[in-house]
């Protein structure tokens, strides 16, 4: 067809050879005969005066074959005809007529297209000028081609094909058929290897994610989706694009079989160069220890958070943030400079107090005098002093930290701690009946006549009490159904220790880490109760020798008085060390311990583990008085739920061997069972507790928990004895709580997360105050 539409541009050199026929020979131009007719043959539907429009031989002009021959292009420029005929020069009388024909174009009377499949018919109608019901125009198709190539150009095809409409044919019905090259199919798909490009990934695991396969067309658009595609997969793998270059491989292009290859190069981002800005006191290569994503190392997100953790958890800034930006190297798009900003805060921490804590259970008067530096000289070292004396406390204490241990890589794998202390306290703790009934003590030392439980028929478990001379009595109830505890009396329990601990640790990973230490302490012990009231001596054998009316020591000199604080206990205990009243005992031990620590903030975690075993092991072999091994193992996760609110599940383990001394007795305390003011203790211990932390600021520095929890202690191989009935203390003793707290950071004196807790357990309620978190 388009071949038929060209063939008018050659018939005027046919005019100009039939002119040469039939014109006599040449004469002047005065003697040229006159136009007396112009006329057409052969439009249908064309008006016969639209094509007169265009001639320009008229009636009355001489006879000019020139213009005869423009007169047909001029006809043919019109576009609707297919063919022109010679025209007809017939002599008149008077002079010559003209009449010319032509053939017109069909008229189109529907519109189709064929091997279009990314742009829809109706878009590619409505681009056209051409429409059902005219007559075919050659020239109005031609900017209807211009039209569709522009728009599939601006689609993303442009700069494949010379023209995306590769054939028209309109046949005798007027049926107008255009065929459709939208672009060149794909016929393979090229991952560039390194050095040329930094893909990362396979080729296979490439090419499969992208939308763009072999047989399909290939466009810009398709492109844009490819990029996309690709950076979903990319982010699958914590990876990021820095830059894709993707298009025709020119060299592959077959027009003939309208087919190419498609060429993707890939850089991914890599870390340039590391820029530290806003620190004034820290040193650099403190923070930069800190950094695991160094230069040429990928850029993740994972790795981006892990080193902001990292950096939180030092303590030493107020605020941090990163920015990356392009360079060093402009012409390596994959490279980028990850500039971290922080804004230091105050690293350490005076404090001068004074307390009091009146009562039976109370510490007195007590001054403090404290100093903490966390980040010494800009080091990141640590070191701590603390005084304090009262009345009953007498502490002195001093730590030093190096969390790295020299300048090189291999030596910062170690860290280093230390502490020396001396303690001397003073605890006055309740005591409970070993008996029931009424009874005196000598000297007038007033012991009640009556006590829980006391006025009843005595119950066959609890021995009646004497009716005069001193009652007996235990810091641990000799019957938990039965506490009997005495109303205003205590007993004094006085410790001292002083000594020496040292830790050295071994980083394995980020989150391993393993540690071994040595503890060399020197300890005494003693307790005693008012006159009136007195322990019971070994092998539970009621003292007769103890003198009534004067203070009698538990672990004083008289044997039957008891001689070891299992007698302060009112038990009997093979794991329970014995020591005698005002001696001096020697305890060495070696610690060692696993760690692992994921969590992503250690002041207030929202995601991560903290899981920890140490055992600590003591023997007359490395020159201590006991023999005893003591376990631990502790662990906490925490889980994002909610929008904001953290998920904390914590559990303990505690178990021990041999006969450990009683100042190594597990304990627990009102910051470990919130809802109970009286410790309990053990030689084992169980604990699981659960918490769930809502923040109620965008900083997470003011927020409100709820928790449950639930502990038990037992004394392994422990029994009591009131006198009449042996109680087993082998069993593990439960009690939990629920109840609601506050937690909130003071900044302006460098602590983390203060707490307050309101909790209601079995015997009613407490409340309790610590610092940094319950786990």
């Amino acid at each position: 067809m388009i071949e038929r539409l060209r063939r008018t541009s050659r018939l005027v050199l046919a005019v100009l050879a039939f002119l040469a026929l039939v014109m006599p020979p040449a004469q002047s131009a005065t003697s040229a005969p006159t136009v007396v007719a112009v006329s057409v043959t052969g439009n249908a539907h064309i008006p016969t005066d639209r094509i007169l429009a265009v001639i320009t031989t008229k009636v009355g002009d001489p006879f000019d074959p020139a213009k005869v021959q423009a007169d047909l292009r001029a006809i043919a420029d019109l576009g609707f005809f297919a063919d022109q005929a010679p025209p007809i020069i017939k002599q008149r009388p008077d002079g010559v007529a003209v009449t010319y024909r032509v053939i017109e174009n069909p008229v189109v009377t529907s519109i189709r297209f064929a091997g279009n499949k990314s742009v829809s018919a109706d878009t590619l109608l409505a681009l056209m000028d051409t429409a059902p019901g005219q007559v075919f125009n050659i020239k109005t198709y031609q900017q209807d081609v211009l039209k569709i190539n522009s728009y599939y150009d601006k689609v993303g095809f442009g700069g494949q094909l010379p023209s995306h409409v590769t054939d028209v044919n309109i046949g005798a019905d007027g049926v107008l058929t255009l065929t459709i090259q939208e672009g060149l199919t794909v016929k393979n798909i090229i991952i560039t290897p390194p050095p040329d490009a930094d893909p990362v990934l396979p080729p296979t695991l490439i090419t499969a994610a992208l939308v763009t396969k072999p047989g399909s067309p290939y466009s810009e658009s398709q492109r844009d989706k490819d990029y996309d595609a690709l950076k979903t997969l990319y982010e699958k793998y914590d990876l990021k694009i820095g830059d894709v270059e993707a298009g025709v491989d020119p060299a592959t292009i077959d027009q003939k079989a309208g087919t190419a290859d498609v060429r993707y190069t890939i850089q991914v981002l890599r870390v340039g160069a590391v820029e530290i800005t806003g620190n004034t006191y820290t040193h650099d290569d403190v923070i930069r220890r800190e950094l695991r994503l160094r230069p040429g190392m990928l850029v993740t997100d994972s790795g981006l958070r892990r080193d902001y953790d990292r950096l939180n958890n030092l303590g030493f800034f107020e605020k941090i943030d990163f920015q990356a930006k392009p360079g060093p190297d402009p012409k390596r798009q994959g490279l980028v400079t990850i500039n971290w900003q922080v804004k230091e805060q105050r690293t350490g921490t005076a404090t001068v107090g004074a307390g009091y804590s009146g009562g039976l259970t109370g510490t007195g008067l007590t001054g403090t005098l404290s100093y903490q530096q966390n980040n010494i000289n800009g080091t990141g070292n640590g070191g701590s002093v603390r005084l304090e004396r009262g009345s009953r406390v007498s502490d002195a204490q001093l730590s030093v930290t190096i969390p790295y241990v020299g300048k090189t890589e291999k030596s910062q794998r170690y860290s280093l701690g230390a502490t020396v202390f001396t303690q001397q306290q003073t605890n006055f703790y309740p005591v409970y009946l070993g008996c029931v009934g009424s009874g005196g003590a000598q000297g007038g030392i007033g012991a009640p006549t009556t006590t829980p439980g006391f006025g009843a028929t005595p119950s066959a478990s609890i021995a009646p009490c004497p009716a005069t001379g001193a009652l007996p009595v235990a810091l641990i109830p000799p019957d938990a159904n039965n506490p009997n505890l005495v109303s205003g009396i205590v007993s004094t329990y006085k410790s001292r220790s002083t000594g020496l601990s040292t830790t050295i640790g071994r980083r394995l990973t980020d989150v391993y880490k393993v540690s071994a230490g040595v503890n060399l302490q020197t300890v005494a012990a003693s307790a005693d109760v008012p006159s009136g009231y007195f322990f019971r001596g070994d092998n539970n054998v009621l003292s007769t020798n103890c003198p009534l009316g004067t203070s009698v020591s538990l672990l004083g000199s008289s044997t039957n008085c008891g001689n070891s604080l299992s007698s302060a206990y009112g038990i009997t205990a093979p794991s329970i060390a014995q020591i005698n009243s005002n001696q001096n005992y020697k305890l060495r031990s070696f610690v060692f311990g696993v760690g692992a620590d994921s969590r992503d903030d250690v002041f207030n975690p929202r995601r991560g583990v903290n899981a920890s075993i140490s055992d600590e092991i003591s023997g007359k072999g490395i020159g201590s008085d006991f023999n005893y091994s003591l376990v631990t193992l502790d662990g906490a996760k925490f889980f994002p739920v909610l929008k904001n609110a953290t998920l904390g599940v914590h559990g303990l383990v505690g178990a021990s061997t041999g006969a450990i001394p009683t100042n190594k007795l597990f304990i627990f305390s009102d910051q470990e069972l919130r809802g109970y003011a009286d410790p309990a203790y053990g030689t084992e211990k169980l604990l699981g507790q659960v918490e769930l932390r809502i923040p109620l600021t965008q900083d997470r520095k003011f927020s409100i928990v709820t928790f449950a929890e639930t502990g038990a202690t037992r004394i392994r191989g422990g029994v009591s004895n009131n006198g009449t009935q042996t109680f087993d203390l082998n069993k593990y003793t439960f009690r939990g709580d629920v109840g609601v707290g506050l937690r909130f950071d003071v900044p302006q004196l460098g602590l983390h997360t203060l707490r307050l807790d309101f909790a209601k357990g079995s015997q009613g309620t407490h409340t309790s105050f610590g610092i940094g978190q319950s786990f």
